[in-house]
């Protein structure tokens, strides 16, 4: 059967047909195989219950496979090295196949250097040992790569640094159990790498040697560098340098690094980060071998957040788990980024209204927070005037979650209706000296900062227009909001209908359960407080009432 039909239309046709008309269009005919067989096979999801129906069929589509995914209990490796023309690939187990010493999945790599995203997990040191460098040596000629994932990365030390610069076009990074492992087989190229970086350090060293030895400091400039921290001296070192190489090469484009569960001092950091501009995002989470967050344990912290502010001027989201840190610390950290945007802690020893409070100190966040999310495993001091306060100024806010906060109905409701107009003339003040404090730390910073923001802005198109930040500006608190996992309590078990209040499951998860008319007679008679707060939040904000939690005082 010939067909008349472009092959352009019988694509457009193919994208409105469910898999098993392409399927049986497949089969029709020799000239509709491409177009039909090329929508149909994009994507495969191999689990145990579809190993041989997926090795049957895999040899004769995969020239239209574009993303290849395994479960995380499935082996790529068995699948075989047909696929050459992958966009994406998930491989939860890199390990030799049956029969085979390194398996597949190296060679699947080894044939699509077009990928676009890699993840990978090796489970345990051996197979890190045996394959993690040469996995690397493959994935850095992979010029078009965006997102790299690496769980279990065991390398040597130098890998890293290796892997990022090598990859200037790198989006996102996530690395997951970082360890040092000095007994992982070495790729020549790194090898290459790293004795062309020991000569350039001992270059590096030989000139600042001859330079101190001609240079003849007065006894002020003397007095001066002997009194400044070691450490302070060593990451100023680092922004000086890493300016230098802004401005000879455009800035490399990682946006996003997650560290999880690693151990890493404050210099490595700034040393990892320092060729990163246009990081926007930052995710740790460490263990208590990590450097510390604490002022008085930590003294090279100060230094290393100012350090941090210079290097990322463009970071607004940063996620802490399970670190070390206490209140002076966050204040310090959060002293780098004034433009953040969101803001996540889980799991660490602080309580919620105190980090509540910090941020509303901070001058300039209730114009730039979206997303503020606290979560702990244990109950922490209450924070319900700071959650309040938090509502009633962050007014571009959309998501809060405060594991243990609570929101009274009544000062809630106030907030909604705009009608504590007693307390807005000092609210105003308060505003006006925030925004005075911020318009005189942004000028500090910008002197701070002068040579490396004018170097990115050149070099980076899509630092156009940074300064509009939304193209419209809420006016009343929770305009924006499209999330609010915080309990609202009201004054007694009557305000509110019983279904509507929180009960545990089986897991001990409160959850919500809302089974009822709210357009009732009967409803509104009996419940005028319930009905109050949920139109207002109907009508004044973007949230799903089926998603809130409410309590009662008992």
């Amino acid at each position: 059967m010939e067909t008349i039909l472009p092959i352009e239309v019988l694509i457009h046709v193919s994208e409105y047909l469910n898999p098993a008309d392409l399927a049986n269009a497949c089969c029709v005919a020799r000239a509709w195989f491409i177009p039909f067989a090329s929508q149909l096979w994009r994507a495969i999801q191999r689990d145990q219950f579809s190993q041989e129906a997926l090795i049957e069929a895999l040899p004769r589509y995969s020239i239209f496979v574009r993303e290849l995914h395994c479960s995380r209990f499935a082996r790529l490796d068995r699948v075989g090295p047909e696929c050459t023309r992958l966009c994406i690939i998930e491989a939860p187990v890199l390990g030799p196949a049956q029969g085979r010493q390194d398996g597949w999945a190296i060679e699947i790599l080894e044939r699509n250097p077009d990928l676009e995203e890699v993840s990978v997990w090796f489970p345990n040191r051996v197979e890190a040992t045996r394959q993690l460098m040469r996995f690397i040596g493959i994935v850095v000629r992979m010029k078009k790569l965006k997102r790299l994932r690496i769980d279990g990365f065991m390398a040597p030390d130098g890998a890293l640094e290796y892997l990022l610069e090598m990859l200037p076009g790198l989006e996102e990074l996530t690395i997951e159990l970082w360890q040092p492992n000095p007994d992982a087989v070495l790729d020549p190229d790194f090898v290459e790498w790293q004795k062309q970086r020991i000569a350039l350090e001992d270059t590096e060293d030989r000139d600042d040697a001859d330079a101190e030895q001609l240079s003849t400091p007065t006894p002020a400039v003397s007095a001066a560098t002997s009194a400044r921290p070691a450490s302070t001296s060593g990451t100023s070192l680092a922004v000086t340098t890493t300016t230098g190489t802004s401005a000879s090469s455009s800035p490399r484009q990682l946006r996003r690094l997650s560290l999880i569960e690693i151990e890493f001092s404050f210099e490595e950091f700034l040393n990892l980060v320092r060729d990163y501009p246009l990081l926007e995002s930052i995710v740790l989470e460490g263990s208590d071998e990590s450097a510390h967050f604490r002022p008085r344990e930590s003294p090279n912290l100060i230094p290393f957040c100012e350090q941090l502010g210079v290097l990322c001027p463009r970071l607004d989201q940063l996620s802490l788990k399970s670190m070390v840190i206490n209140t002076d610390g966050l204040k310090y950290l959060l002293s780098a980024f004034p433009r953040l945007k969101c803001l996540t802690l889980a799991l660490t020893p602080m309580c919620d209204g105190d980090i509540l409070q910090i941020l509303l100190n901070h001058p300039g966040y209730s114009s730039t927070l979206e997303e503020i999310e606290l979560t702990h495993d244990t109950p922490s001091r209450p924070s319900n005037v700071e959650t309040l306060e938090v509502l009633r100024r962050f007014h571009r806010l959309r998501k809060l979650r405060v594991t243990y906060g609570k929101l009274m109905v009544g000062p809630f409701i106030q907030i909604l209706t705009g009608s504590n107009d007693e307390e807005q003339p000092q609210q105003q003040e308060q505003q006006e000296q925030q925004e005075q404090q911020q318009q005189q730390q942004q000028h500090c910073q910008q002197q701070h900062q002068h040579q490396s923001a004018t170097t990115i802005q050149d070099e980076s198109d899509d630092l156009e227009g940074q300064g509009q930040i939304y193209a419209t500006t809420p006016t009343r608190p929770g305009e924006f909001l499209e999330k609010l996992d915080v309990t609202i309590v009201g004054p007694s078990k009557n305000w509110a209908p019983p279904e509507c209040y929180s009960s545990e499951n089986d897991d001990g998860v409160l959850e919500s359960e809302q089974h009822h008319n709210d357009e009732d007679d009967d409803v509104d008679n009996a419940y005028p407080l319930y009905i109050t707060l949920t139109t207002l939040l109907r009508e004044k904000t973007l949230l799903s009432l089926d998603d809130l939690v409410f309590d009662y005082i008992l």
